[in-house]
């Protein structure tokens, strides 16, 4: 089946300029004009407004993309489910997620799914959170792993996959309590004033933390930014400042030196990572077993995340 001109007009559309969605369609400008005057001549209405800048569209040229984009989108399930029915022997899964996430996650579950799934290639588009969103909102990803809560920008559906501490990494020792369980803790109020090196702004962590920030009155000394979480730890165990990243990263990083490991808080602060996906996607079987592998993989009481949080207590234990 051949879609080419809902493409088309939706391309124009996002763009806003001809020349850019004919570079972008590696098609020539005179074709795609063709196509339009084509489209618009069938339709009898003017799809696009060409007297502004960018081109906008019409009354008629939004009624047109509305439908148009069911269309693909009920294309793109009917080939899903087709592809459920043929057995799922061949085929790809377009994973979005941090690079940092990747490199803690793919190697738990692409061992496991590749025994169940031979012919089904995971290939990843590692970007930070706010474009995995944008991604899996436009289709170049089917699906997407980052961290709750979702920025509301993009109609996207969620299954929590794993729960993830954010711990506090310093070079020397801070003033802490001792949990129940016997961790170390740091209350957010001792911290006023600290040199912090945190993930710049627009990052997942650093949003969630500027919150807690302002929650507590806690106004940070001296930041210095970076976009790395392995970065700002290995730069906080160096005496950098004080980190806030996740526990994975803990586990993954080694140290320039003795590193000083606190909770956040006597509870510990929390966030939890998903699966994400298009609101109106059909997830094909092995992309629903790829959740259910993950959401196993990772649950508190997996052995091989028992084997990581050893790893972290141990760690722990040089404080």
């Amino acid at each position: 089946m051949e879609y080419k001109e809902y493409k088309y007009v939706l391309k124009i559309a996002e763009l806003g300029n001809l020349t850019k969605a004919a570079d972008e369609l590696f098609i020539s400008q005179p074709s795609l004009s063709h196509y339009i005057a084509r489209v618009e001549e069938e339709l009898g209405a003017k799809i696009f407004n060409r007297s502004t800048n960018p081109i906008s569209l019409t009354p008629a040229g939004e009624k047109y993309c509305e439908t148009a984009r069911m269309i693909l989108n009920l294309d793109e399930k009917m080939k899903k489910e087709v592809s459920d029915i043929t057995e799922n022997k061949s085929g790809v899964i377009t994973l979005g997620l941090s690079h940092a996430r990747a490199s803690y996650i793919l190697p738990y579950i692409m061992p496991e799914f590749h025994k169940k799934y031979p012919g089904i290639d995971i290939r990843t588009n590692e970007q930070k959170s706010s474009l995995v969103e944008e991604y899996v909102s436009k289709g170049n990803c089917d699906m997407g792993v980052l961290p709750l809560p979702l920025s509301g920008k993009y109609e996207l559906k969620s299954e929590s996959v794993m729960k993830e501490q954010l711990l506090l990494v310093s070079g020397s020792e801070l003033m802490h309590g001792l949990s129940e369980e016997g961790r170390k803790y740091v209350d957010f109020s001792s911290l006023s004033g600290k040199q912090f090196t945190l993930l710049k702004q627009g990052h997942g962590i650093r949003t969630a933390l500027e919150t807690i920030f302002m929650e507590h009155d806690i106004k940070p000394g001296r930041i210095f930014e970076t976009t790395s979480n392995e970065t700002a730890y290995r730069l906080s165990t160096a005496g950098m400042g004080i980190s806030i990243v996740p526990e994975s990263t803990v586990l993954l990083s080694s140290p320039v030196s003795k590193p000083y490991i606190y909770s956040i808080t006597e509870r510990g602060l929390y966030w939890h990572i998903a699966a994400v996906y298009k609101d109106e996607y059909y997830l094909t079987e092995p992309e629903k077993h790829l959740v259910k592998l993950m959401q196993e993989t990772f649950s508190e009481s997996n052995a091989p995340m028992k084997s990581c949080h050893a790893l972290y207590d141990m760690k722990c234990m040089k404080n």
